[in-house]
């Protein structure tokens, strides 16, 4: 498990660095980096049998995007980290009809569920929305006996801090 999780960050920071000197040129054509440093979770509600990421960058001077998956494969139990920021522009949490919980470090984040996901957002220091949408069966059912408790989706958030 360690090791996915090891091997997934090296993937990632391996792609930051490949998007950053491919795609991001400033206004005299040097080629800049991109550099992000987003820690992952290690202690999951559920067994984790698969791990992936996705980079969506689709414009390098507008959106950029970090998606982890965790998954099982047996219950469909799947969690998503994500991680987004418009670059240049300040963007806020929704926080109409989510429940204000407080992380370990003070941070206020925002809890919402609903019969088929259980989410938690909350605005990180460098700008970026980070979020957890914990669901089953690619969000198509009822979450049912797989609901987890409140504080689980915060203690995700605890360990990214």
């Amino acid at each position: 498990m360690k090791n996915r999780v090891k091997i997934t960050f090296v993937l990632m920071s391996l792609c930051f660095l490949l998007l950053g000197a491919c795609n991001n040129q400033n206004t005299k054509g040097e080629v800049d980096s991109i550099h992000y440093n987003f820690k992952e979770p290690i202690s999951f509600p559920f067994e984790v049998n698969e791990i992936s990421s996705e980079i969506d960058i689709q414009r390098v001077d507008y959106l950029h995007q970090f998606i982890f998956t965790y998954y099982n494969s047996k219950s469909t139990q799947q969690i998503n980290y994500i991680l987004s920021k418009v670059l240049d522009e300040t963007e806020d949490v929704d926080t109409e009809g989510k429940i204000e919980v407080n992380l370990d470090n003070g941070k206020v984040a925002y809890y919402e569920e609903s019969s088929t996901s259980q989410k938690l957002w909350w605005k990180r220091e460098d700008g970026f929305i980070a979020r957890f949408i914990y669901f089953i069966d690619k969000n198509t059912s009822p979450l049912g006996e797989f609901k987890l408790e409140k504080d689980e989706p915060i203690k995700l958030a605890n360990q990214v801090q």
